[in-house]
């Protein structure tokens, strides 16, 4: 392949690049993953509508959320353990998601710390935070967060019980 073109080849470049551990990681889903496939197809069925002869000098994509301006309507999710993907992934993206004028969200089971993606970045980014029993954790990394100046709190309550991953007990990274 010479250049990737779409979102399949960029996926399998990602296939052929990591190591089997990590790509079943990124691209799969729980179970025998129905509903990851039913979203993608679900997505598959919302038509792009090319429109042509149209003036676009003025085109404003920007939207207003949360009291902020983004320049898409697109946030970048959390991704646990995407610095395992790339050095120092999860800087690499907050610092494209700033120059692109989106928010980056970065998991609470990310590579970098908290205090390296402020350091790194300019703007606030998001911060999600998985809800734990240990409530002095939580609060330690409540108050991380803070003090990174994060723009917002994302929380994720599918910590205690967590889908099973076929690809993972398959390739021998999950438990059975």
């Amino acid at each position: 392949m010479l250049a990737p073109a779409s979102v399949s080849d960029y996926r399998e470049l990602a296939r052929r690049r990591l190591p089997q551990l990590m790509f079943d990681y990124v691209d799969g889903g729980s179970f025998d993953e129905a509903t990851l496939l039913a979203n993608r197809a679900d997505l598959q069925k919302i038509p792009l509508k090319q429109k042509v002869l149209r003036d676009v000098s003025a085109l404003d994509t920007s939207v207003s959320l949360f009291g902020q301006k983004l320049s898409l309507p697109i946030v970048l999710a959390p991704v646990g353990f995407a610095g395992m993907m790339a050095r120092r992934a999860e800087v690499q993206a907050a610092k494209a998601a700033e120059k692109a004028g989106i928010p980056f969200t970065l998991s609470t089971v990310g590579i970098c710390p908290i205090e390296e993606v402020r350091r790194a970045t300019s703007q606030p980014f998001w911060f999600q935070l998985y809800m734990m029993r240990d409530r002095g954790v939580v609060k330690e990394i409540i108050s991380r967060a803070a003090a990174a100046n994060c723009g917002a709190l994302v929380f994720t309550v599918d910590l205690p019980v967590l889908g099973t991953r076929y690809r993972d007990i398959r390739n021998g990274m999950g438990v059975q």
